[in-house]
């Protein structure tokens, strides 16, 4: 069947592109422009169609602990508490400097992996690789909530690359940047231990392992990485681990059946994340049995230590909840599928036909623009239909939390309380940084006590229909300090759209010590 010509015109626009790819003279610059691209399609499409909704809680409560330095966080070890401190040192606490720093973070990683894909692919397979990982929602739509799992993107595939380039040449060079890399990715998530895993079983399975070992290369990489580790670990014990105890409280199971009952999700959720991918290197590649075989389990030495670095973080979970009774996620497998190009392409038996690669690309083009065009659609349906956490109450919440401040006392505000997801999100959109009261808990709030209370007084907004909330405000109204109780009715609105109106109660407490 003859292709149309508006079709034929944009395939050949991405089969020069593809070509352009696969020229080892232009093929960097051209993906680096490729990646930037991709993080300006994917900000302005959160830019606009969550502008109708507030910051996602997990997000804003990064940014209240990136206030401070610490070497570690009440829930995460503090790497990406850091970069987003950093950020937003230099950068308005605005939703879309946020999801700027989101899409640089997923048009890194596809570069990243770019360079990565290249230890084992050349020519079209290698064009193809960031294509296949754009098909993956990790590297769009939900790599836009810039959280732990996300995080660990662009590092899960620097350090892969340069332990691969410092094994191949034992460069110290290469191997200072995999510890870097290797300690960024651990104290993103304490998920990136099964990537070391994964690299120390890789470098004793490889045939360069003798040459490897005698070198410098691998102990500068662990020096440099557990110099940089270090700290937290002192951190966690002087403070008795903290962010376990939090993966304690939310993902362990009573019992192994119930943690062998997560696996179902874990498995099937992360072969789900993958099937876009999977679909379009079976239509385009065609690859046989034997070729599949051989693209999972590999026998050439070289791609073998690509499937021990890919499946060990796969699989080796499982073994962890059997043995801790964790509950899995396959969100957490978000960085893991980086070598998911690698392990389908890399086989001389797959052959991938010329015609098929530009039909790649702009698959993975119009996911990526599409969504585009129907942006202020979702953000006109969220301001209708509402969103979880009273997320699209949160900015106008922080104007009016604001007033009643001003009106209790000239003191700066330096402390909002109230329930997690909605006083955290309320302090984004704050004029100056605060620190959050979360739920009430010294847990989540270890900065917060009753001495700096009364020190700097705080604002509190409670949904007014949460007694346990409404019942903080009552204790500390008794306490005698000066202060304002105010119940306040908030309409999300959105170019002229209104949403649901929710009432809330605001109370103000001025320092009274």
């Amino acid at each position: 069947m003859a292709i149309p010509w508006f079709i034929e015109r944009q395939l050949a626009f991405y089969r020069r592109l593809i070509d352009a790819l696969s020229d080892p003279a232009r093929r960097n610059r051209v993906m680096l422009a490729l990646a930037l691209a991709y993080a300006i399609c994917w900000t302005l499409y959160a830019t606009i169609a969550k502008s109708s909704q507030g910051m996602n809680a997990d997000m804003a409560e990064m940014v209240v602990w990136g206030g401070h330095f610490e070497w570690g966080y009440p829930k995460h070890p503090p790497f990406l508490p850091w970069v987003i401190g950093a950020w937003f040192a230099v950068m308005p606490r605005a939703d879309w400097a946020f999801y700027l720093l989101s899409g640089l973070n997923l048009g890194a990683g596809l570069y990243v992996s770019f360079l990565l894909a290249g230890e084992w692919l050349e020519g079209e397979k290698r064009a193809i690789a960031p294509f296949l990982l754009a098909l993956i929602p990790f590297y769009n739509f939900l790599g836009l909530k810039l959280d732990q799992n996300s995080g660990m993107i662009v590092f899960w595939a620097l350090t892969i690359w340069a332990f691969m380039r410092s094994l191949d040449t034992r460069k110290a060079s290469y191997a200072a940047i995999a510890g870097l890399a290797a300690a960024a990715t651990v104290l993103t998530k304490y998920w990136g231990a099964f990537l070391v895993l994964a690299l120390i079983l890789a470098a004793l399975y490889d045939r360069r392992r003798s040459l490897y070992f005698r070198s410098a290369a691998p102990w500068v990489s662990a020096l440099i990485g557990g110099i940089i580790v270090a700290p937290h670990v002192v951190w966690l014990i002087q403070n008795d681990f903290p962010p376990t105890k939090w993966v304690a409280t939310r993902r362990m199971a009573a019992t192994l059946t119930e943690a062998l009952g997560s696996l179902p999700e874990y498995t099937f959720g992360t072969l789900g994340y993958a099937a876009a991918a999977l679909i379009v290197v079976a239509i385009f590649a065609r690859p046989t049995i034997a070729a599949s075989r051989d693209s999972l389990l590999p026998r050439e030495p070289e791609r073998r230590t690509a499937a021990i670095i890919f499946w060990v973080p796969l699989l080796v979970p499982y073994a962890f909840a059997f043995v801790s009774y964790t509950n899995l996620l396959s969100l957490w497998n978000t960085a893991s599928l980086a070598l998911l190009p690698v392990i389908l392409l890399a086989s001389p038996l797959v052959v991938m036909r010329r015609e098929g690669a530009p039909w790649i690309a702009a698959t993975a083009a119009t996911i990526t623009i599409a969504p585009l065009l129907v942006a202020p659609l979702i953000a006109y349906a969220t301001v209708k239909t509402g969103v979880e956490n009273y997320a699209a109450y949160a900015r106008p919440a922080a104007a009016r939390i604001e007033s009643e401040w001003k009106v209790t006392t000239a003191a700066p505000l330096k402390i909002l309380a109230g329930p997690f997801a909605l006083a955290d999100t309320a302090a984004f959109y704050l004029s100056e940084r605060v620190e959050t009261w979360a739920d009430y808990s010294s847990y989540l709030s270890p900065r917060i006590n009753e001495r700096v209370i009364a020190r700097d007084g705080m604002a509190i907004i409670c949904p007014a229909d949460d007694p346990g909330c409404l019942g903080v405000i009552d204790a500390e109204m008794k306490k005698g300090a000066m202060g304002r109780r105010t119940e306040v009715e908030i309409v999300p609105r959105w170019f002229g759209f209104a949403g649901t109106p929710n009432k809330f109660i605001i109370a103000t407490i001025a320092p009274h010590s």
